[in-house]
């Protein structure tokens, strides 16, 4: 039995062991760090800022319940995927914590500055390893750190404070305000504590405080719990009444006793629940006191997942009490100007400035500052105004300093001065704004601003003259921001090395409308389809020029029927636009004084007073008068090289002295254009964004088309379109005599006047020198393939030649040869030959027929013949020349080599092989001798020795050649020049004849592309490329493709070449032909 009774003894231990571990493994402890919590015991920061505390502010502080912590009791667990910002995650598991994740961001800005939070972490740990401690001294302790921690200075010990307290830390808080009226260190936190709220207190008890307490007793000799924090929760406990009793007498503070409305858990059917926290017991009544029930249990009334209805009941509360007590500091908004009633939101440029603020420079003079910089009556007043009218509540003060003149600027320092309260001591009238004493007390004020100050913002508006010294009193300080509106683009230097910049620009097209809109008391709504249309060609107008806009917009606006005005107004601005743009009837009536007559004219005096040697007015004019939208720098260069020329064909007194103001800005240097001047000139207006610079390969400037129209009205009396005339035909003289960038000739080509419109007084010069000027635009037109342009102005030049010069004239006879060329680029061969026929009649009769002038007419008519497939005429002129010119000229002599290579192709195209092959050989081997081996000539005379091997089918010596050719001038001339381009096209032809289709479709498309881009989509060799394209395409059986690209080339030829010209009817044949094909069809 003894045994038995051991045995049993033995068992029951090892039971009790058994229990104990899993018993203990299941209750954490605070001496092991992993299952301790993070935060450290007393008061933590919610947001650790680290700025100093103002005065009269709020603080906040959060405190736990029994046995938790912060790290828990404000969070709630939610699944990894849930659309909220989360504080941490463990594992799977996200965490939502409300007190730092939603509500710094949900309080009133107005008070949010003045706001702190803070977690309270006491030791409530009552299951396991416990600290022996009772309700009295975690009372004493939260006293002891808030006086410790966060009752430093003077301006934290008159701050108020609220608390947020959960269950059993309810309690906590009103033991410590018990005391703390009791004791004389502490009587301020009672005093200065403002408000509570209770989240399920348990100011009567609860339910499971006996099951509490029996537990604490039962573990506390196994685990060390504490059960003295849970002898006196049981419901209605004497010491609970007796600490109520004791906290109700504070009658001035705000209560709000939040209770649950849901149990913890419920038995099904028998209709049986329990609440951790009943209603009774989590209310109670009194003149300050309110209950409000929230439908949640008692473990879910502390925490929010999302800024659901629940949570905003609390922060309703915490609102109302934040507002209550925190004492608001006087907000100074010294701005003398308002947002326009009709201010349209200018959406990106709005959010640019607002991030831009949000950059910091830390070691700059002050650590935000942006320049809003553009044109003037571009908005950027209004746009500063609408930031700080937004941004009232961020900043404290907000200072406007009008920086048009000294003047100015004293006067807004003075009235910053008064209102921001300064000392009005006596004031120098006749003092400089560098020693004016009010001046340097606000910019004193400013630099003295601590972090426990609000940030303040300073607007410096019209910052155009920097010259005077402004930087010299620009806003410091570290609790500064800064916003600049200027037109230089010098102003971020202001503020060195901390200035961001955004460029105001014109408004977008639904901006610009949106605005008109306003005026007439519309928006994009209500307005009808045709009045926003008008609006919108209205705007258009205007260029979008916000400051033409609002102009426009009061004078519609104004009127009774404005949809009627906005019709009529659109009608007048076509007849009357002088006048509607001079306008100033609302002077006094709008924010600004200026008007689109006006507004830049301050600027350009100015800078045309600070820099006389560069004559800004003049280039600005000049610059106006020009056809294009961008006046590329290459324009100046090409008429700086092509001006002498002019200079001597036309009337050289008249030129010279039509561009005498001009000459500084296409001077030479060892023939090259010294483009310093003109750089010096238009980087200063730039910089004041009357130009706006546009880069890229052909780099120049542009303006406004209201700043183009002003600058056109302030020189009326001096009329530019004669010198005009003179500048780009000088330009167009270079032009055509240049062949590396022939790209650039479409950008030229936008800016040609038209020379038999009215050009006021310049027209008697234009009439006297039409034959020159005709002849050289017409080149141009001529070599961009524009044919129709050029036959009009070749024709109006040697119309004025046979009138001023005569038609034997040698000037006359290059016309009229200019002309044929024009005809025969357009397949108009009768026409080109009447007129080489008429050419070569005459150069022999007055040149004889020996002459090169002579034997180049004659070369033209048999390349006419050569065209109509009319070979032996072709020959015998060819065969002509040739011997004339060796004869002549030499056998070695360039014109002499051309020839024999002309010639060469004319046995070619009679299949006469042998003879075509030696010629060209021979030519080959001569002009390799002569001009070199890499000469383009040279070159060329080896392509057609390629094409020769071409028309006998000899297709790899013809392929061997031409990719050597195509090598040689990718590394001479260049991979876009159009030589190459042609080599390009004649190998892609060779690859094409060898059945390399993918070969073939590499280069044309290379060459396609390249030329569409370089000379555009209608030149000839455009389209050659696209023709051959298409057959490449069509052997590869891309029929789909090849069918869609010739029926577009054939478009394009219809309406560039005309119907009628032979490469017009050849495509349109292969066309046709391939559309009857079965599977084309």
């Amino acid at each position: 039995m003894g045994l038995i009774h051991l045995s049993m003894v033995f068992l029951t231990l090892l039971f009790l062991v058994a229990c104990y571990k899993l018993l203990a493994a299941s209750i954490p402890t605070r001496l092991n760090p992993r299952q301790a919590p993070k935060s450290r015991f007393g008061l933590v920061p919610v947001d650790v800022s680290g700025l100093p505390p103002r005065a009269n502010g709020v603080d906040i502080i959060f405190v736990h319940g029994l046995a938790s912590n912060p790290d828990t009791t404000w969070r709630m667990r939610l699944s990894q995927t849930a659309d909220t910002p989360g504080e941490a995650s463990e594992g799977s598991q996200l965490f939502v914590n409300w007190v730092s994740d939603f509500l710094p961001e949900d309080l009133p800005p107005a008070v949010r500055s003045n706001v702190r939070m803070f977690y309270y972490n006491y030791d409530s740990y009552w299951k396991r390893d416990a600290v022996r401690t009772r309700l009295t001294t975690l009372g004493n302790e939260l006293l002891e750190h808030i006086n410790g921690e966060i009752r430093v200075s003077e301006a934290e010990r008159s701050r108020n404070l609220v608390f947020v307290a959960h269950c059993y830390g309810g309690l906590v808080v009103k033991q410590a305000l018990v005391q703390a009226r009791a004791s004389l260190n502490f009587s301020y936190v009672a005093e200065y504590t403002k408000a509570i709220l209770f989240l399920g207190t348990p100011h009567r008890g609860s339910d499971f405080g006996i099951w509490g307490l029996w537990g604490a007793w039962f573990l506390k000799p196994l685990l060390g719990s504490n059960p003295q924090l849970l002898a006196d929760l049981h419901y209605d406990s004497t010491s609970l009444l007796d600490l109520h009793e004791a906290f109700a007498k504070h009658d001035k503070l705000r209560v709000f006793n939040f209770f649950e409305q849901r149990p913890i858990f419920r038995v099904p059917f028998a209709g049986w629940e329990q609440y951790c926290v009943r209603e009774q017991s989590a209310t109670y009544a009194g003149s300050k006191i309110r209950n409000i029930g929230l439908p949640v249990d008692h473990y879910t009334l502390n925490k929010f997942g999302s800024r659901s209805d629940t949570y905003k009941v609390i922060l309703s509360k915490l609102t109302e009490v934040t507002q209550l007590f925190t004492r608001p500091t006087k907000r100074h908004y010294a701005v003398p100007l308002e947002r326009t009633y009709t201010y349209t939101e200018r959406a990106g440029l709005s959010e640019e400035l607002k991030k831009k603020l949000e950059i910091r420079h830390e070691d700059a003079s002050v650590q935000h500052a942006v320049t809003l910089q553009g044109l003037g009556g571009a908005g950027k007043s209004q746009l500063a105004l609408d930031y700080a009218e937004k941004h009232k509540d961020k900043y404290n003060p907000i200072l406007w300093i009008d920086a048009t003149d000294e003047q100015a600027v004293v006067s807004s320092f003075r009235r910053c001065a008064t209102e921001l309260g300064l000392p009005d001591e006596q004031v120098d009238k006749q003092g400089s704004v560098f020693t004016d004493s009010r001046v340097q007390e606000v910019l004193r004020w400013l630099r003295d601003r601590t972090d426990a100050d609000d940030q303040w913002l300073v607007i410096v508006d019209n910052a155009d003259d920097l010259t005077w010294g402004l930087q010299k009193i620009m806003p410091k300080g570290k609790r500064g921001s800064v916003i600049i509106t200027s037109r230089d683009e010098k102003s971020v230097l202001l503020v060195p090395r901390a200035c961001e910049r955004v460029r105001v620009g014109v408004m977008s097209p639904e901006e610009g409308t949106a605005l008109l809109l306003r005026h007439m008391q519309l928006d994009a709504a209500s307005a009808s389809e045709a009045t926003r249309v008008t609006c919108d060609d209205v705007a258009q107008k205007l260029g979008h020029l916000a400051l033409a806009i609002e102009l426009a917009g009061a004078y519609i606006g104004n009127d009774p029927a404005p949809e009627q005005a906005l019709l009529q107004y659109l009608a007048d601005y076509d007849r009357h636009r002088d006048e509607l743009l001079k306008m100033d009837k609302f002077r006094g009536l709008l924010p600004t004084e200026k008007t689109v007559w006006t507004v830049w004219d301050t600027t350009l005096e100015r800078i045309t007073k600070e820099h006389p040697d560069l004559q800004l007015d003049v280039l600005l004019a000049f610059l106006a008068h020009f056809k294009g939208t961008i006046v590329q720098d290459e324009i100046f260069r090409l008429a700086s090289l092509g001006m002498e020329v002019v200079d001597a064909e036309l009337d050289g007194e008249a030129s010279r002295e039509a561009v005498a103001d001009l000459r500084r800005y296409i001077s030479l240097d060892n023939n090259r254009w010294d483009s310093f001047r003109y750089r010096q000139c238009y980087e200063v207006l730039v910089r004041h964004a009357l130009l706006q610079r546009v880069e890229g390969r052909w780099a120049g400037v542009t303006m406004h088309s209201l700043v183009q129209w002003r600058a056109r009205q302030s020189t009326q009396t001096r009329p530019w379109e004669w010198p005009y005339i003179v500048f780009i035909t000088a330009a167009c003289y270079q032009m055509t005599e240049e062949s590396g960038r022939p790209e650039f000739r479409r950008h030229l080509i936008v800016h040609i006047p038209e020379i038999d419109e009215d050009h006021g007084d310049g027209s008697r010069n234009v009439k006297t020198n039409t034959g020159f000027i005709g002849t050289t635009i017409g080149r141009v037109y001529r070599d961009e393939g524009l044919w129709e342009e050029s036959e009009k102005l070749y024709t109006q030049g040697i119309e004025a030649y046979k009138t001023t010069l005569g038609p034997e004239h040698l000037d006359t006879l290059t016309s009229i040869a200019s002309l044929a060329i024009t005809y025969w680029n357009q397949g108009r061969w009768e026409e080109a030959e009447s007129l080489e026929l008429e050419v070569v009649k005459l150069r022999t009769a007055v040149l004889g027929p020996e002459h090169r002038d002579t034997l180049e007419s004659l070369a033209n008519l048999a390349t006419t013949y050569w065209n109509q497939g009319r070979w032996g005429e072709a020959e015998s002129l060819e065969v002509q020349v040739l011997e004339t010119r060796k004869a002549v000229l030499g056998p070695e002599h360039p014109d002499t080599l051309t020839s024999m290579i002309n010639l060469a192709a004319t046995y070619r195209e009679q299949s006469l092989w042998d003879k075509a092959e030696s010629l060209q050989l021979e030519g080959v081997e001569l002009m390799k001798a002569v001009l070199g081996p890499e000469h383009p000539d040279t070159l060329t005379s080896i392509a057609n020795l390629a094409a020769i091997y071409s028309a006998q089918s000899r297709w790899e010596e013809a392929k061997s050649l031409e990719e050597e050719i195509l090598e040689t001038k990718k590394a001479v001339l260049g991979p876009e020049h159009p030589d190459t381009l042609i080599t390009m096209h004649n190998l892609a032809q060779t690859y094409w004849n060898l059945s390399r289709w993918t070969e073939a479709e590499l280069l044309d498309l290379q060459a396609f592309k390249t030329r569409q881009a370089i000379l555009g989509p209608e030149h000839p060799d455009t389209l050659s490329s696209m023709h051959n394209l298409a057959f490449t395409w069509k052997s590869q059986n891309r029929n789909a493709d090849a069918l869609q690209l010739m029926e577009d080339c054939v478009k394009i030829y219809g309406y560039s070449k005309g119907p009628e010209h032979p490469d017009t009817l050849s495509s349109l044949s292969v066309l046709r032909k391939w559309r009857k094909e079965p599977e084309l069809s």
